[in-house]
């Protein structure tokens, strides 16, 4: 068995329920309310200027050039299609790009970033396979359903697309190329671990929903 495989079967209890997360229904039920998903997308918005750092910490440690032209690549097309994406629909939205993150989002930003600044290589990449691998398979599932929500559906359509498809599928091949198997017991610690913060990150945006309703 791959390492990427092993690791994605010790941890597959807590991706089950990430991927049943009641974000995940929502979407896929086509009743996400949009004042969930204008949260949702601030809070995502600021990670991904953390997930700039985090890929520059990859780059500096990558074992090789392809590797670090790959990464290049990401950050790349991170800071010039990705932030100017979430500043265009928090404009047209009218979302503002200072909203005030919770205690799930930071949490969730510091630790990554720890991982990246503490972490070996392969650390920083299953960190991301984590997040990465996640996106995608739920973002399959809700992009074969119908999203009424046009801004929704385009963003679930961005985790479905050729680009990122193709980068989720490298931080699993590229585990598979430089982890040792000796690594998967901690490098699946590092995916449990990613994967409950997010399970977190996908709470906060209900939380004042919740406080109302309560």
């Amino acid at each position: 068995m791959a390492i990427s495989d092993d690791i994605l079967a010790r941890a597959a209890p807590v991706l089950d329920r990430m991927l049943a997360h009641r974000f995940v229904e929502d979407i896929c039920a086509d009743r996400l309310p949009r004042d969930v998903f204008h949260r949702y997308l601030a809070y995502e918005g600021a990670f991904v200027e953390t997930a700039i750092s985090i890929f520059a910490y990859a780059t500096a440690r990558a074992p090789d050039m392809a590797a670090r032209r790959w990464l290049i690549g990401v950050q790349s097309a991170l800071a010039e299609s990705q932030i100017p994406y979430f500043e265009d629909r928090f404009a047209q939205l009218g979302i503002a790009p200072d909203t005030p993150l919770p205690p799930q989002a930071r949490a969730f930003d510091k630790r990554m970033l720890e991982i990246a600044e503490r972490g070996s290589f392969v650390d920083i990449v299953t960190a991301m396979f984590a997040a990465e691998w996640m996106y995608l398979a739920w973002s399959r599932r809700a992009h074969a359903g119908p999203i009424s929500d046009p801004d929704l559906r385009a963003w679930v359509g961005l985790h479905v697309d050729d680009t990122f498809v193709a980068q989720a599928e490298w931080l699993k091949s590229a585990i598979d190329t430089h982890a040792d198997p000796a690594d998967t017991a901690r490098l699946a610690a590092i995916f449990v671990e990613v994967t409950e913060l997010e399970i977190a990150f996908h709470h906060a945006p209900y939380a004042p929903c919740d406080e109302v309703s309560a």
